[in-house]
C-alpha cells in the first residue's frame, strides 16, 4: 500500500469492505500527486488515480472523505448507492455502472460501490473538493451523476486528455488541472444538451424524443419520421444527435434496452416476449443488441443481477 497521506485518509474513512484475493486498495493509488502547490487551493486537482479489476463479491462503503471520485467503467458492471439509499433502498434507488459510464461521486457523503457481475474493471480518480463541488452540484440537479461517455464526444476526448498526463512536477500538475476543468465543462455542456428544453431544442426534435420515451414499442424508420416531420432524414438525424448525442434510432434502442432490463428483473416473461414488448420482434437481434449495450446477454443479466 502506498503510504501517501491521501491513501491513509481514504482507508480511515472506510466503513466496511469486502474484497477478493485478486484486488487490493493499493490499486487505487498507482499514481499519487503532490497538493502543496499554490493553485491546489482553488483549482480542481488530482489526488490519486488507478485502474481496478475486481471480482464478485466486492464492495466497500465510505463516508466523510474530503474528495470527489470520478469512476469510469471499462468492463463488467457495478452499482452505486448513496446515503439514504443504503438504509432501505427501493428498486429504483441505485445507479448501475455499465461499460462507458462515468460516475461523479461526492465522497463526503455515505456511499457504497458493489461489483454486480463476475468481473468489473474501472478507472478511478480522486480529485480535490474546490471547483469539483460546484460542477457536481450543477450536474446533480439534472437528476443523476452517472453519465454515458460516448467515445466520439468532446467530453470523452477531454477525459482521455486528462488521464494522459502522468508526470508529477508542478507544470504537469497545472496542465492536469486545466484538462480536468475542461472535462467538467464539456460534461456539463453534454448533459445540458440532453435535457429537453435546454439550448432551445426544436419542437419537432423534442416531440420525437418524447415519442420514443413513451411509445418505444412502436416501429419506426428514419423515412417514416422524415415524412412525419417534413424534414430531410439526414438533417433529422444530425439535428437529433446535436441535442441528444445519439441518432434517433440509437436513442430509441437505448430506451428499449432500459425497459427490457426492468422486465428481465421484475417479470418471468421469456426473452423473446420481452424483446417484442419493447419493440424488437426478432429475438436474435434483441439478444445481440442487449449484449452490445450491456456487455452480457439478457439471460445472464437476469441471472446475475441482484434485485435489491
Amino acid at each position: 500500500m502506498n503510504a501517501s497521506p491521501f491513501a491513509t485518509q481514504f482507508l480511515n474513512h472506510l466503513i466496511s469492505s469486502e474484497t477478493s484475493s485478486r484486488f487490493s486498495f493499493s490499486d487505487y493509488f498507482l499514481h499519487v500527486y503532490d497538493q502543496s502547490y499554490d493553485f491546489c487551493d482553488t483549482l480542481p486537482c488530482l489526488l490519486s488515480c488507478g485502474t481496478a479489476l475486481v471480482t464478485s463479491p466486492f464492495s466497500y462503503e465510505a463516508a466523510g472523505l474530503d474528495a470527489f471520485c470520478l469512476l469510469y467503467t471499462k468492463k463488467g458492471a457495478g452499482r452505486l448507492l448513496y446515503e439514504e439509499k443504503l438504509l432501505s433502498p427501493p428498486l429504483e434507488n441505485f445507479e448501475e455502472l455499465l461499460p462507458g459510464t462515468l460516475a461523479f461521486i461526492d465522497c463526503r457523503k455515505m456511499h457504497k460501490l458493489v461489483c454486480l457481475r463476475n468481473i468489473w474493471e474501472y478507472t478511478i480518480c480522486f480529485v480535490t473538493t474546490p471547483i469539483s463541488a460546484y460542477f457536481h452540484q450543477k450536474l446533480e440537479a439534472s437528476g443523476s451523476c452517472v453519465f454515458h461517455l460516448d467515445k466520439d464526444t468532446e467530453a470523452f476526448s477531454a477525459w482521455e486528455h486528462f488521464l494522459k498526463i502522468k508526470e508529477a512536477d508542478e507544470m504537469h500538475c497545472l496542465m492536469r488541472s486545466r484538462e480536468l476543468f475542461i472535462f467538467y465543462t464539456q460534461l456539463c455542456l453534454s448533459n445540458a444538451l440532453q435535457q429537453t428544453g435546454s439550448y432551445h431544442v426544436p419542437s419537432y426534435i423534442a416531440e420525437m424524443k418524447e415519442c420514443f420515451d413513451r411509445a418505444y414499442q412502436e416501429q419506426y424508420s428514419l423515412d417514416d419520421l422524415a415524412r412525419r416531420y417534413q424534414v430531410n432524414k439526414f438533417t433529422l438525424g444530425r439535428q437529433f444527435a446535436k441535442y441528444y448525442i445519439d441518432t434517433p434510432l440509437q436513442y430509441l434502442n437505448k430506451v428499449r434496452i432500459e425497459k427490457a432490463k426492468e422486465l428481465l428483473l421484475h417479470t418471468n416473461e421469456k426473452i423473446g416476449a420481452i424483446g417484442q414488448a419493447v419493440g424488437i420482434d426478432n429475438t436474435n437481434h434483441f439478444i445481440r443488441l442487449f449484449k452490445e449495450k450491456t456487455g452480457v446477454s439478457p439471460s445472464v443479466y437476469r441471472r446475475e443481477t441482484p434485485v435489491l
